[in-house]
């Protein structure tokens, strides 16, 4: 009998393939093994350097899920790189997030300050077609970028917190107020918004000043407010755009012994500058937490060692988690952007998911099935990347936040 040589020699080699295939590289048949570098882009110097730490913190809290899970999800790894913008100086911003894009990242959570995400998404994000999710900025520029559908929030826009105030301020019985605010555009456009709103309930605005940052003395300022008076004095600002100087120096005078706040003003670092004199009458609104998702994310967070109440951490926290279930999304439903499996993620129909299910999440996912990310602040995207988001009422008594009422 002859044996053809060649043959048997071709079989051996094609087993020796086999075998060395299923034995020698397991973890590459199958599997697409892909690192996802995102970047936590936020003032972790600056005006909001006491922020940025638990907003960063609840951002890897996301990651830190998948990383500890008890199944294998080897489709993706991720890995994080902190980037910091300070918050004032838009060329170091800027540095920060090209630094960031070099270094690999395909997605950004950031920024937070005003301005800086819209001017980093047109020179950076949107040409290089990065994905960007900000936590934090609420400028109502952000609504009209031609971004592509590279740019998206977890927390909704001023204009829609203006609406929020107004509300508020027309259940809280006040009649007539005046209205000091930040001559930022944003916070223009707030206090506008907020005022016919106002008008539009029968409340009464006595006036409406434009306050400057870059000043020390704002006596003539508030002179002119307490002129025209009412039961109650809205300040449209923030904590590093002269609205805390504004109130320090009311306080005690006489002049006005109720303030209405945008979230901006709200921190606990106003409370505390304040010491001895006490907001006790004053009101205003946060961001957040505000269904079942956030009873989870407090438990969550504060096993962590995170605050929740700090502003903006359930934004972070959501901001990362679309952005992980968003890549196994695509990967799974081979969706061919980034932007189509978001919405596939964030929004209705499927299954909802909350903080600490992420896991969860992507394991339905890689069953074929649809998912809906309530998250801590039930996201829901519109055709903008915007959020309508959740809004908590606070009053500020004896030293702290109190929680009142959602809205």
């Amino acid at each position: 009998m002859l044996i053809d040589k060649t043959n048997t020699s071709l079989n051996k080699t094609l087993l020796f393939l086999v075998v060395y295939i299923f034995f020698m590289i397991p973890n590459s048949f199958g599997k697409k093994n892909i690192e996802i570098k995102v970047g936590i882009l936020l003032g972790f110097t600056g005006a909001v350097e006491s922020l940025t730490p638990s907003m960063a913190d609840s951002a890897e809290l996301a990651f830190n899920e998948v990383v500890n899970n008890k199944d294998k999800f080897n489709e993706i790894t991720f890995k994080v790189i902190r980037a910091d913008t300070t918050c004032n100086n838009i060329k170091l911003a800027k540095n920060a997030a090209k630094k960031i894009i070099d270094d690999g990242a395909s997605a950004i959570i950031g920024a937070a300050c005003p301005n800086m995400t819209i001017d980093i998404a047109k020179e950076l994000s949107i040409p290089e077609k990065i994905l960007m999710i900000s936590p934090a900025d609420t400028s109502n520029e952000l609504i009209e970028l031609e971004d592509n559908g590279f740019i998206f929030r977890t927390t909704p826009p001023k204009i829609r917190g203006s609406q929020i105030l107004a509300d508020i301020t027309k259940d809280r019985g006040i009649r007539k107020l005046a209205i000091s605010y930040s001559g930022d555009k944003d916070y223009k456009n707030f206090a506008e918004f907020y005022r016919n709103t106002l008008d539009k309930n029968n409340i009464k605005t006595t006036i409406m000043l434009p306050h400057n940052k870059n000043t020390n003395d704002y006596s003539k300022h508030i002179s002119t407010l307490s002129a025209a008076g009412g039961d109650a004095l809205a300040v449209i600002s923030d904590l590093n755009l002269g609205g805390d100087q504004i109130i320090k120096s009311i306080l005690g005078t006489g002049m006005f012994e109720t303030f209405i706040l945008n979230e901006s003003m709200i921190e606990q670092n106003l409370i505390d500058d304040l010491k001895k004199k006490d907001l006790k009458k004053s009101f205003g609104y946060v961001q957040g937490l505000s269904n079942l998702g956030s009873e989870k994310f407090i438990n969550l967070a504060q096993k962590s060692g995170i605050d929740p109440s700090s502003p903006y951490t359930g934004e972070s926290y959501d901001a990362a988690a679309i952005i992980i279930l968003s890549n196994f999304a695509k990967i799974f439903s081979n969706y061919n952007s980034i932007n189509k499996a978001i919405y596939s993620v964030a929004n209705k129909p499927g299954v909802k998911i909350y903080p600490g299910e992420i896991n969860k999440a992507i394991r339905i996912l890689r069953d074929g099935k649809s998912i809906n990310y309530e998250g801590a602040t039930n996201v829901e995207f519109d055709k903008f990347g915007d959020t309508f988001g959740s809004f908590v009422e606070v009053d500020l008594k004896k030293g702290k936040l109190k929680s009142k009422k959602l809205r």
